[in-house]
């Protein structure tokens, strides 16, 4: 699919300083150059897919409105539980994990853990690619295409990257605000404030590294508002019930798709703009291009069996569980 960032995305790899750096890969161009291009981690994407699956299932079961969940219930439908410690109490074993598989069977296509081992899921994701000049050699055919019959512009990554500056402001540098400290809390700022002042003069380093407000400036890299990326989601499924649930969990994650860091501020929605689905074959492949939405019945029988099973489901999570 082609996704839209309608805020400005922020994913980090790693902070130098005040300074926090997007996430990048390496890329070979035609004829042997290397790029830093940036990109979406597939682990962040899979995530948001098994939370958008999760909350899906406990909405269409009812669970929502009184969720009581045990610990091991809560670790295992959000990330996928953990291997245990031999002698922990309640361990999920092969035979109730593949229980709450036929109750919830998004936790087929993400895996999990049970009792002693990691049990592979049937989903792959792929990582998040910017449609830049960079990645247009490795883009699938239709998503250029798609580019080429809406004029979209194809530009380089550094185009679709920007940096930003943000301000931690001290409320012990308004004078206003230090009229609200007790006198001892106004006479410990009044002090630090002078040693600060002093320190200047002296051009005392030390003293003066000692006495600096909390005031931070800091910036961080983010993709531009409005840049294009392609993702792919492919899934093994068995049976009509779990190809369902497949597509259930995409329409879910689809309608409030949001990925990377400082989401609490205006920063990673991703919006739908056109996909493809391909079935794949042992011989081959049929592609067929789908419009801006899903088709209205998908999901219909994963919410039949959901609410069909809400109770046993329900009953389930808030037994104790070690996950």
């Amino acid at each position: 699919m082609i996704v839209r960032a309608k805020d400005p995305v922020c994913h980090a790899q790693e902070t130098i300083g005040n300074q926090s750096i997007f996430m990048r890969k390496s890329v070979r161009l035609p004829g042997g150059a290397r790029a830093q291009v940036p990109m979406l981690s597939g682990d962040c994407i899979r995530h948001q897919l098994r939370e958008a699956g999760a909350y899906g299932t406990l909405q269409e079961a009812g669970i929502l409105d009184d969720p009581q969940l045990s610990e091991g219930a809560l670790r295992l439908l959000f990330n996928g539980g953990m291997v245990t410690g031999k002698g922990d109490a309640a361990v999920i074993n092969l035979e109730r994990y593949r229980e709450l598989v036929a109750l919830f069977p998004p936790l087929a296509l993400l895996g999990g853990c049970a009792d002693n081992r990691p049990i592979q899921g049937q989903l792959n994701v792929d990582e998040g690619n910017l449609l830049c000049t960079e990645m247009l050699h490795l883009a699938p055919t239709w998503v250029v295409d798609w580019a080429n019959e809406n004029g979209e512009k194809i530009e380089t990554c550094r185009a679709s990257i920007e940096e930003v500056q943000r301000v931690r402001m001290d409320a012990t540098l308004q004078p206003e605000k230090v009229k609200l400290l007790s006198d001892n809390a106004k006479a410990n700022v009044n002090s630090r404030l002078l040693k600060s002042e002093k320190a200047h003069e002296d051009a005392d380093s030390k003293a003066k590294s000692e006495s600096k407000s909390a005031m931070m400036p800091r910036t961080h890299e983010r993709i531009v508002q409005g840049s294009l990326l392609w993702i792919g989601i492919e899934a093994r499924t068995y049976g009509d019930l779990e190809f369902d649930a497949f597509q259930f969990t995409v329409a879910c994650l689809l309608n409030n798709f949001r990925v990377g860091g400082k989401l609490g501020t205006g920063h990673g929605r991703l919006e739908f703009v056109a996909g493809a689905r391909i079935h794949f074959k042992p011989s081959a492949g049929t592609l067929e291009r789908v419009g801006s939405e899903l088709a209205p019945k998908v999901g219909d029988m994963y919410r039949a069996h959901v609410q069909l099973r809400k109770e046993e489901l329900a009953s389930w999570l808030r037994s104790a569980i070690n996950s």
